[in-house]
């Protein structure tokens, strides 16, 4: 018997000791602020002015309705099947390998280009003291003198400035080899102060914006657009653009990414007192609704105060509106803050991709030595840190690699970014609908097959009212993303020359060879999704060369129904492959005088 409450003693001793370990509801708030509050809301809101101008408050409507349909289906999702890394992990066991591989591709296009594009957005914000940091620094300091063809790409990095941004992605990479529990307490804390200058900007500016005068001159347009060209060439584009652009093109979604940073931490949260799901609604729901309070909140300042803005380019638009309004104090809060608020942003989407390409390196989607325990861990003090420094380096070198292309515009990095988001988020509502979990009720299930459906939908639409030019390079870094996951290891498998030596050290699955095999179970899934994405890029593109109402009418409505179609043909085929390869799902842990409860595939 004695043995028996030693068992037991030591039982609740290891369980206590975990629970020490998991993330609190303050840790995942923490998380999903800190990755939504990053540099979208410093300088999405003139993007937003110039597309719509005193609309753009609906734009943040309508991307926080999005977003929060988005959220709901994959917070079901979390809670049903908690797993670190489920985004990769989950379609992998659904659809099969190749949709993950697709999925994966995205992910990691989103995750690696963040930190570059949040690096690009804190060297705007130290260009304020040192213009030298971009490209024309000087003559952004009086629009007045700004000629077309030096406008062209004043906004992007200058070599400094470049410079500046690695420094600023090294960094980010630096802190994330810091132990897993200091790293969220330094996330906690630089979340609270990020969050506490923009709510100081609404509070202290929204009433003073009563007074200013409204409207913006021409010579600001440019400003506000982020594009090349002049006030005239820009403000030409403006008004044709879809009121939805702004959605997509003109960074509100990309403001709100980052609210799913606790679902990729689902397998880590703790489980006493109001229990997982709680924490993950919580921390989800309560990001995203505070999210959209303060960005329409901050939209509306901007269309207030936007005649008090100077001729200044290097001076955000908010510290503008501060010193204006006589707040010199809070003008400089803001300034810090433009180099804080970004840097947040990315260390919690730096720190999420780890664990989610730790969990593609597990599934041999990508090499799996990257999560090995060499290149997972190292000792600290005589601690063991698991902070995949391996992948922090790839990702390093991913960043880099999307910073040169474009030359670190902040803007281009964001609509490259937007697309590959919407590809990742249209896949949760066909897993979840597909595995059926059997812990709901048969109406809550209804429920979120109308969720699924209608968020598989939107993102569609959205997708098609994205300018053609960001569709295109969203798409095609996927398109390469993925050609690389699937092709390096058959390469790998190739007695290549010259690259032979290099590639048979790659260590991942062949998974391209099964395209071969019409009969396999993975691939009509995937084939319906690329059918599907690729017939979206063709509407965009059609849209784009036959500019009309009626053509863009036309090519909305086939996007739509080109989903509406797709989305139950691919839970069917993803029903097909998990009877076929049963999915191997986690389940809740027991809790103490709790019966354990599993997770099931429905049909």
């Amino acid at each position: 018997m004695g043995c028996v409450v030693d068992r037991d003693t030591a039982e609740a001793g290891s369980t206590e000791a975990d629970e020490r370990r998991r993330l609190s509801a303050l840790d995942l708030v923490g998380l999903a602020a800190g990755g939504v509050v990053g540099s979208g809301w410093l300088l999405a809101a003139g993007h937003a002015h110039w597309a719509a101008g005193g609309d753009a408050v609906w734009a943040w409507v309508a991307g926080g309705a999005l977003m929060l349909l988005i959220a709901a289906v994959m917070v079901e999702l979390g809670i049903a099947v908690p797993k670190t890394g489920g985004l990769i992990f989950l379609p992998l066991q659904a659809a099969g390998p190749l949709v993950a591989t697709v999925v994966a591709a995205g992910l990691w296009i989103v995750y690696a280009v963040n930190p570059a594009s949040e690096a690009a957005a804190m060297v705007r914000g130290l260009a304020h003291w040192f213009p030298s940091l971009l490209q024309d620094g000087a003559v952004l300091r009086d629009v007045d003198s700004l000629s077309a063809r030096r406008a062209e790409r004043a906004n992007d990095l200058s070599l400094r400035g470049a410079a500046w941004a690695v420094a600023f992605m090294a960094l980010i990479g630096v802190l994330n080899l810091l132990p897993t529990r200091r790293l969220i307490r330094l996330n906690l804390f630089v979340t609270a102060v990020k969050v506490l200058v923009p709510v100081l900007i609404v509070a202290c500016l929204g009433f003073a914006a009563f007074d200013a005068a409204e409207g913006c001159s021409p010579d600001q347009v440019w400003y506000l657009s982020g594009h090349s060209g002049s006030a005239e060439q820009v403000g030409r584009q403006a008004r044709g653009l879809s009121p939805l652009y702004v959605v997509l093109g003109g960074a509100v979604i990309y403001a709100y990414i980052g609210f799913q940073a606790p679902l990729d931490f689902a397998g880590n949260v703790k489980r006493r007192g109001m229990g997982e799901a709680a924490r993950l609604r919580w921390a989800v729901y309560g990001t995203l609704v505070g999210a959209f309070l303060l960005y329409t909140a901050l939209q509306y300042v901007f269309g207030k105060q936007c005649g008090s803005l100077t001729g200044n380019m290097l001076e955000s638009p908010y510290s503008q509106f501060a010193v204006a309004a006589s707040m010199t104090w809070l003008a400089w809060l803001i300034r810090l803050n433009a180099v804080l608020s970004p840097m947040g942003s990315g260390i919690v989407f730096t720190h999420a991709l780890t664990r989610e390409v730790a969990a593609l390196s597990r599934a041999h989607l990508t090499h799996r030595g990257l999560q090995t325990a060499r290149r997972a861990s190292f000792r600290f003090r005589g601690a063991e840190v698991d902070a995949y420094w391996m992948i922090l380096l790839v990702n390093f070198v991913i960043g880099l690699v999307m910073l040169a292309v474009v030359q670190g515009n902040w803007e281009e990095l964001v609509a490259l970014n937007s697309v590959p988001t919407m590809v990742v988020y249209a896949m949760p509502g066909i897993v979840l609908v597909a595995l059926g979990p059997m812990r709901f009720t048969a109406a809550r299930r209804r429920v979120h097959l109308v969720f699924a459906y209608a968020a598989f939908v939107a993102i569609a639409v959205v997708i098609h009212e994205a300018r053609w030019a960001d569709v295109w390079r969203g798409m095609a870094a996927v398109g390469i993303g993925s050609a690389l996951l699937l092709g390096l290891p058959w390469l790998a498998r190739r007695d290549l020359p010259f690259a032979d030596h290099l590639l048979r050290r790659y260590d991942a699955r062949d998974h391209v060879t099964r395209f071969a095999d019409p009969g396999d179970a993975a691939v009509r899934p995937v084939l319906l999704f690329l059918g599907h994405l690729t017939l979206l890029v063709a509407c965009t593109l059609v849209r784009d060369v036959v500019d009309t109402e009626l053509v863009g009418l036309v090519t909305r409505l086939v996007a739509a129904l080109s989903a509406a179609v797709v989305f139950p043909l691919m839970v069917a085929a993803c029903r097909r492959y998990m009877g076929q390869v049963p999915p191997v799902l986690p389940a809740p842990r027991r809790e103490p005088g709790k019966a354990e409860v599993t997770v099931t595939a429905g049909t």
